[in-house]
């Protein structure tokens, strides 16, 4: 894997504070470029689009930085079932999920082409399994005609890691 690769062009949340919500989900959080805060952004959870907002007073910078971060977002979800439609919230959605996966102490995996994105649904060993232990198991041979992809934080996706041992808890993640 090359070092200096940042999954979604280097973009993240950080400060992320998360909440109910009626009809979206109720958040506020900084939008990093490279772990640098270029944009604040926020839902009141009770539906409707993200709310983005400068980091500083400079709604000049503020503007184009904006342009950029939408720019970005056109080109990464091109080809989905809802490109053009609100694309940077929907990176923005995407975000949130990877932070929530990032900050899980279980692994998350799926089997057999499963696809978190559009269902929420993954499995997990129990809480005392180790990553290492995780990836061994992965990697086993009792399960060989299984498919599992495992939760990558440095890539912020699921990646091929071979078979599954064990019986893995079903259900949403995180």
């Amino acid at each position: 894997m090359n070092p200096t690769f940042e999954p979604y062009g280097g973009y993240a949340l950080t400060n992320l504070h998360q909440a109910g919500g009626e009809e979206t989900l109720r958040f506020e959080a900084f939008v990093t470029l490279h772990g640098r805060k270029v944009l604040h952004v926020s839902n009141g959870g009770v539906g409707g689009s993200h709310r983005y907002q400068p980091v500083t007073y400079d709604w000049a910078g503020f503007r184009a930085t904006l342009a950029t971060f939408e720019g970005y977002a056109v080109g990464w979800n091109a080809g989905s079932e809802f490109a053009g439609y609100e694309d940077a919230d929907q990176l923005v959605n995407r975000l949130i999920d990877v932070a929530a996966l990032n900050r899980m102490r279980v692994v998350p995996f799926v089997l057999d082409g499963g696809d978190y994105w559009q269902t929420g649904e993954c499995h997990r060993f129990t809480r005392s399994a180790t990553r290492e232990q995780v990836i061994a198991a992965l990697t086993g041979p009792e399960y060989a005609h299984r498919t599992p992809r495992v939760w990558e934080k440095a890539v912020g996706d699921f990646v091929l890691v071979g078979d599954v041992v064990g019986e893995p808890v079903d259900g949403e993640c995180p």
